[in-house]
């Protein structure tokens, strides 16, 4: 095997693993958002990064669980959830 040959392997190797977990969500995200993401953005994959645009402008009429959870997990600021999305705590 030639080094060019291994270094494009090792380079798409991780590409790819970074690539399935920046898009990753929590599992509580996940359950507490399945409605939310099946009312207003199902037309994006889970690892679409159109998904967390789409979530965003869903953002004031996610439920609070959903909401709840996303800040939880670091995925939105509270600030954000409060003072754009009008959602409170």
């Amino acid at each position: 095997m030639s080094g060019r040959y291994l270094s494009a392997l090792v380079l798409g190797a991780a590409l790819a693993a970074f690539t399935s977990t920046a898009f990753a969500y929590s599992g509580a995200v996940t359950g507490a958002c399945r409605a939310d993401y099946k009312r207003f953005c199902s037309a994006h994959a889970i690892n679409d990064p159109g998904l967390r645009r789409c979530m965003d402008q869903a953002g004031r009429s996610l439920s609070q669980a959903c909401v709840v959870a996303l800040v939880n997990t670091g995925e939105v600021s509270k600030a954000r959830a409060t003072q754009r999305w009008g959602h409170s705590f």
